[in-house]
């Protein structure tokens, strides 16, 4: 639940939008977390910045963090919103936790500014303790909860289609609609937030369609999976699921395109599984997990139809190792659309 203080009735229709990110990177001693000193407030915050005309949220919180730290970042799970009064309104922010990509000495590194003064890197509890606002602490505490170093799996449904008719005799070659190839342009811009990702798809059109334009953006290949079409699904309603555990297991970054009901049987088993499994702390679009959540997500009797066309689910899931480490677990569901 986003977090708030009260505010006048008059400036509820006024908010700013804004999106940041905990910026972290591992440490000699263990994780490292970045704060910024701002000298116009004279405090120590988390990077942030407000929403341009017409952004993306993951648009702004991956410019607004390079723009203050000089680091590109890598997207993982949703953290806590909040909201605070501001002149004039009330300011809403968006955060995420965000991996500091590695970086030449000859790339563009932190320079002080009239805005941001000073960057310093150091542990978490650290920066809980030096962190000015109350607000931005029970962010920080929210990722310090719970794995960061973690693997996004995006379960992505196909863009807007055309609707079945005649012509289309087999329902694999039915095309995206208008709307569909502006959600796949969108998408290509949204994907790369989350880093390179090897890319699978359904064998249908109106999938392989969808990636197309994000797998121009990377230069690599779609491999096409028939586990991921709805009439092998339908044959074998598990093979989609046990598909989906073994691409976890891999250690992989992947979006998977396929469709809503393929998409809502993969989730479900992997959600059912979780559930049985308490000993890791879990969100959902940055709240705490809940029961509630997940049905709403699915549909108490798991009938789905949650996810629109274009939109997708984004799985974070702790890397599984070969030594000794256990085997992966999931540790956030964020939803993603453009």
């Amino acid at each position: 639940m986003a977090l708030f203080h009260s505010r006048p009735a008059a400036t509820a229709d006024k908010p700013v939008h804004a999106a940041g990110a905990v910026l972290w990177r591992p440490g000699p001693a263990g994780l490292e977390v970045a704060l910024i000193h701002r000298p116009r407030y004279d405090d120590w915050s988390l990077p942030k910045g407000k929403v341009d005309s017409g952004e993306h949220m993951v648009h702004t919180a991956v410019r607004e963090v390079f723009e203050e730290t000089g680091r590109r970042i890598v997207l993982g799970r949703r953290l806590p919103a909040i909201s605070y009064e501001v002149v004039g309104g009330t300011k809403r922010v968006r955060y995420w936790a965000g991996r500091a990509l590695a970086q030449s000495e000859a790339e563009n590194a932190f320079r002080p500014n009239h805005e941001v003064d000073q960057l310093a890197w150091m542990s978490p509890q650290e920066a809980l303790d030096r962190l000015t606002r109350p607000l931005d602490a029970t962010v920080l505490a929210s990722f310090m909860r719970a794995p960061v170093d973690t693997v996004p799996i995006v379960l992505l449904r196909h863009g807007t289609a055309e609707k079945r008719a005649p012509k289309y005799s087999d329902d694999l070659i039915r095309p995206l609609a208008a709307v569909g190839h502006w959600q796949s342009e969108t998408l290509a811009t949204l994907l790369p937030c989350y880093g390179p990702l090897r890319i699978v798809s359904s064998p249908a059109v109106r999938c392989l369609d969808t990636v197309r334009p994000f797998a121009r953006k990377q230069q690599t290949i779609i491999d096409i999976e028939p586990a991921l079409g709805e009439a092998a699904h339908a044959a074998e309603p598990e093979a989609a699921a046990s598909w989906l555990r073994a691409l976890i297991a891999q250690n992989s970054p992947t979006v998977v395109c396929s469709h809503r009901q393929v998409l809502d049987d993969m989730l479900a088993s992997l959600l059912d599984e979780a559930a049985r499994e308490r000993a890791v702390a879990r969100s959902m679009n940055g709240r705490a997990w809940s029961k509630r959540q997940v049905n709403r997500l699915l549909g108490e009797d798991r009938s789905g139809g949650r996810l629109k066309p274009g939109r997708a689910w984004i799985l974070h899931v702790t890397p599984g190792t070969d030594s000794g480490g256990g085997m992966p677990r999931l540790v956030a569901v964020d939803r993603l659309k453009p």
